[in-house]
């Protein structure tokens, strides 16, 4: 399990709690996720990461709302990721996103700069009212020098 995994309580409301059927509209969608990769700050480290994500419809295909994420590097350091994220849905089953996000607590509790996120990924349609998700994640942060952490993410949307 991870350490410092602020979301238990969370998700499993969220389990409790019945999705939308497909052919329901959603009003919100919740996407709990979960990843693992590489920090090139410091000289290289590799990084966990647990986030949801909350988004309401701006269209079909176009989301947008708000993403925190706890960073878990291996050599400690935890920081937190949290920030504005708009969504786009392309040919039924490809993800993108950006975000416009601050790191809180980055580089041991020091600086809380502000960076760049994006996703590219795969998110089959489902007929449950739940979809599972794979990207691959990259945040740029601006604290002084440009670091950047490569992640691959997987986990669930759940439509209300």
């Amino acid at each position: 399990m991870l350490k410092g995994f602020p979301y238990c309580g969370l998700l499993f409301l969220m389990l409790l709690c019945r999705p939308l059927p497909a052919s329901a509209e959603p009003s919100l969608l919740v996407r709990p996720q979960a990843g693992y990769g590489y920090l090139d700050a410091n000289g290289g480290e590799a990084i966990s990461h647990v986030g949801l994500r909350v988004l309401l419809p701006a269209s079909q295909m176009q989301r947008y709302g708000l993403e925190v994420t706890r960073f878990l590097p291996k050599n400690g350091g935890d920081f937190t990721a949290l920030g504005i994220v708009l969504e786009q849905r392309l040919w039924e089953c490809f993800n993108m996103s950006i975000g416009t996000v601050g790191y809180l607590d980055y580089n041991g509790g020091t600086r809380n700069p502000f960076g760049l996120m994006t996703n590219l990924g795969w998110e089959p349609k489902s007929r449950r009212g739940w979809e599972p998700f794979i990207t691959y994640r990259n945040d740029l942060i601006f604290s002084g020098k440009t670091d950047s952490a490569y992640s691959l993410s997987v986990g669930v949307s759940f439509k209300y």
